[in-house]
C-alpha cells in the first residue's frame, strides 16, 4: 500500500477506535466526522470565528439514520422523528472519501482539498492512491451541522438526552444530496443566521440491492408551517 493512503487510513482507524460513534448511516454510510477539527498544515491563520465554529461541532452524539428510523449515536433506541433547532451558519463543509479496507470502512476527510484532515497527507495523492486500490471509490460532498434538540429523547442505554442538547448531522453521499434539496427551500427563507425548527425523519430507500435510509426534513413554526405543511425534502 502506498505511503500517503496508508498513513491516512491509519489515522482514520485510530480516530474510529478512540472516539464515540457518530455516523449517519446511508448507502454508502456517511463518514465518521471529527468532533473538533485539527489544524491544517499551512494555509491562512486561524481566526476567532474558526475557533467558534470548531467549538460548535463539539456535539454530544451524532444522529444515525437507517430505513428503520433515527438513532442517537450508537444507542439502539429507534426514533420515528427528532425535532431540532437548526442554524445554517454553524454548518461546516468539505469532502469525504469512503474506502473499503480489510479491517472495515474508513472515511478520509478534507476541508480545503489540500490536506487530508486527520493525517495531514496530500489530498490529491490520497485520492489517487485510494482509487488505485478500488476504482469504484469517489469523493462526496460533506456537510457537518450541529443542531439543538427541542425536547427530551430517551435512550435504551444511559440517561435521556434533554432538550437543549447539541447533536450532530454528518451528511455525505446520498444524505448530502438530500440536504442540498432541503437547502434550496430553507436558505432563501431563513438565510445563514436565523435559527429555525425542523423535524427530522428517516426516508427508506433502495439501492444496489439493499435498503437504507436518508434524512428527510420538515420545517416547523410560523415562518415555514404554511409553506411546508405535509411537504418533506429528502
Amino acid at each position: 500500500m502506498s505511503d500517503a493512503i496508508a498513513k491516512a487510513l491509519a489515522a482514520a482507524a485510530d480516530e474510529a477506535a478512540q472516539t464515540p460513534q457518530h455516523t449517519t448511516t446511508a448507502a454508502p454510510p456517511a463518514p465518521v466526522a471529527p468532533a473538533a477539527s485539527l489544524p491544517a498544515a499551512g494555509g491562512a491563520p486561524r481566526t476567532l470565528a474558526d475557533f467558534i465554529n470548531n467549538a460548535a461541532m463539539n456535539v454530544e452524539v451524532y444522529l444515525a439514520v437507517s430505513e428503520l428510523g433515527i438513532r442517537l449515536g450508537k444507542d439502539k433506541q429507534l426514533h420515528d422523528a427528532i425535532d431540532v433547532e437548526m442554524c445554517l451558519k454553524h454548518a461546516k463543509t468539505g469532502w469525504v472519501l469512503r474506502v473499503n479496507t480489510p479491517s472495515g470502512v474508513r472515511y478520509l476527510t478534507t476541508y480545503d482539498r489540500v490536506t487530508e484532515q486527520r493525517s495531514g497527507q496530500n489530498w490529491a495523492t490520497v485520492v489517487a492512491q485510494a482509487q488505485q486500490m478500488d476504482a469504484s471509490v469517489y469523493v462526496s460532498d460533506l456537510v457537518e451541522l450541529p443542531v439543538k434538540l427541542l425536547k427530551e429523547y430517551k435512550r435504551k442505554e444511559g440517561a435521556p438526552l434533554p432538550a437543549g442538547t447539541i447533536v450532530g448531522l454528518s451528511l455525505s453521499y446520498q444524505n448530502s444530496k438530500g440536504f442540498g434539496g432541503f437547502l434550496q427551500d430553507a436558505a432563501p427563507r431563513f438565510g445563514m443566521d436565523a435559527p429555525f425548527e425542523v423535524t427530522l425523519t428517516a426516508k427508506p430507500k433502495v439501492g444496489s440491492g439493499q435498503e437504507y435510509g436518508v434524512f428527510a426534513y420538515e420545517i416547523l413554526g410560523e415562518a415555514g408551517a404554511s409553506a411546508t405543511k405535509g411537504k418533506k425534502a429528502a
